[in-house]
């Protein structure tokens, strides 16, 4: 259906965006979050869409000829938690620093990330050996 320039699918009463059925967030940003490996934005197969940022907070960028991972949050402005060799490293650092601030009283409804690929004790061991960046330790209410 079409809205305007706004394209979705009503889901069991529940209005989505079209990119929304393929993975993609309604936040995210075409050519920072995701692309079209054919560049044709109308091409809406499963193979022509490849998303580069599947967590939120968490950003893919090169650095000195790699791929690495840079967390941010969002708190009256964007903070960058940290950089991190693996995206699941940075998705984990994003619910920490969520953890944190939490803690220290901000209130803001933080959407964590789930990360599958890692057992109980994985995440656990990653959490606790993650860095976060000091910022992230004074912010206050």
């Amino acid at each position: 259906m079409r809205r305007g320039s706004h394209l979705f699918v009503a889901d069991y009463g529940s209005q989505l965006s079209v990119l929304q059925r393929y993975g993609i967030n309604s936040y995210s940003v075409r050519g920072r979050d995701y692309r079209f490996a054919n560049d044709d934005p109308t091409d809406l197969r499963y193979e022509n869409i490849i998303i580069l940022n599947r967590y939120r907070g968490v950003r893919q960028f090169a650095e000195k000829g790699f791929v690495r991972y840079k967390a941010v949050i969002h708190v009256k402005s964007n903070y960058v938690i940290g950089k991190y060799n693996s995206e699941a490293e940075a998705a984990i650092a994003y619910n920490k620093a969520a953890d944190i601030l939490i803690k220290n009283g901000i209130k803001k409804n933080f959407s964590v990330n789930y990360v599958e690929d890692l057992t109980p004790s994985q995440y656990a061991d990653i959490y606790h050996k993650t860095k976060i960046s000091e910022k992230i330790y004074g912010l206050k209410v």
